[in-house]
């Protein structure tokens, strides 16, 4: 009986060290073999007890252009797969959505979250321009004493300059590879401004 406990104990203690290097093992592999995309960024700096301290990002392109009645084929938090494209600026931005996997090209597996409307800026109606998805990609992790300061060089830089996130993406799945401000990394600057 006692051979048999030390057994399920060692199965256990297995179990609980291949789960957290099984997640690691993955985020590296898309850092090192994904595709590089930029999005532009508004950051927030909060803080959660169990996690530490992080930059939120929040992201201007956060929805696919598309018909309303493509649209209304969608339920709340239904399955999406996002294509990545980029802007003119070199920006990442989805370009369109499928249900099915797509079998080439770099995408996003996520789901769908509501209709995307903008103002009329004239007759101040709503008018429907695609659909919105969750970005699940939106914590970018730093030391517990960098994080702050972080966020206000961040902010401070998005008042004149832009803000990005370069993602790196592979097989539906994105890391967060590192967040720019005036052109640096939030860690140098962080760096630097603590010196």
């Amino acid at each position: 009986m006692k051979k048999f406990s030390l057994i399920v104990l060692g199965i256990l203690i297995v179990a609980q060290l291949a789960v957290p290097f099984s997640m690691i093992k993955s985020r590296e592999n898309i850092l090192r073999n994904g595709e590089l995309y930029r999005f532009k960024t508004r950051p927030i700096d909060p803080a959660d007890p169990f996690q530490g301290r992080y930059v939120r990002l929040v992201f201007e392109s956060d929805y696919i252009e598309c018909s309303e009645e493509e649209e209304s084929e969608l339920t709340y938090k239904q399955p999406v797969y996002a294509i990545m494209g980029t802007d003119s600026d070199g920006y990442a931005r989805f370009a369109d959505w499928n249900l099915e996997q797509p079998e080439s090209g770099a995408y996003l597996k996520t789901h769908y979250r509501r209709k995307y409307t903008v103002r009329h800026p004239e007759s101040k109606k709503r008018i429907f321009k695609g659909i919105r998805i969750h970005v699940p990609f939106n914590r970018f992790y730093m030391a517990e004493s960098k994080a702050p300061r972080a966020e206000v060089l961040a902010r401070d830089a998005t008042r004149n300059t832009n803000c990005w996130a370069n993602v790196r993406i592979l097989n539906g799945n994105a890391v967060i590879e590192d967040v720019f401000a005036e052109g640096q990394s939030l860690r140098d600057l962080a760096a630097q401004e603590g010196k």
